[in-house]
């Protein structure tokens, strides 16, 4: 019997495959390569089939961090809340916030997270804006119905063998004066 049947006792149809130049140290690091490669191709499937749901995300908070003559750089923090029965991971975030339908703080972040399954977790990304556009937020804001908008867009990228990233879109009033407390 040959070292492959020993390793492989799986009978004549996996012999076609066994090539007798390899030896047997060879052989080793081959089936162990396979046996490596298939558990990785499995975790990297382990939601395969299930639809995922966009998670549900709210802006939670907006702290300045840092300022110049033309630039405003904000921390932006959101809560995210996972309604799958799995657990979300995400390798990376693109956020773009929006207020009163004007495009103000976008924001990127290659920073790891996680939300467990049926969970919610606070995330937080730093985003910049323009000196010029918030002085004219402002200014359309005095001028405008009273009210105060936002509108989160953005993508947590996934990593790993699903490379694809899962959108979201949350809306919400921060300040309306036609409404009562």
């Amino acid at each position: 019997m040959s070292s492959f049947q020993k390793l492989f006792p799986f009978g004549k149809h996996v012999e076609v495959c066994y090539d007798p130049g390899l030896k047997g140290g060879e052989m080793r690091r081959l089936a162990l390569f396979l046996v490596v490669s298939f558990f990785i191709a499995i975790s990297g499937c382990a939601h395969f089939g299930q639809k995922v749901e966009s998670p549900t995300v709210r802006l939670v908070n907006v702290v300045p961090a840092s300022s110049t003559l033309f630039e405003q750089r904000v921390a932006l923090t959101l809560r995210i809340v996972n309604p799958n029965p799995f657990a979300l991971t995400w390798t990376g975030v693109r956020v773009n916030a929006r207020f009163n339908d004007m495009n103000l703080l976008p924001a990127v972040s290659s920073e790891n997270g996680r939300v467990e399954a049926l969970s919610e977790a606070v995330f937080k990304v730093e985003a910049s804006a323009s000196t010029l556009d918030l002085l004219r937020q402002i200014m359309t804001f005095q001028n405008g119905p009273g009210k105060l908008t936002y509108a989160l867009d953005g993508v947590l990228y996934q990593g790993g063998l699903s490379s694809g990233g899962i959108p979201f879109l949350a809306e919400g009033a921060l300040w309306d004066s036609g409404t009562e407390l």
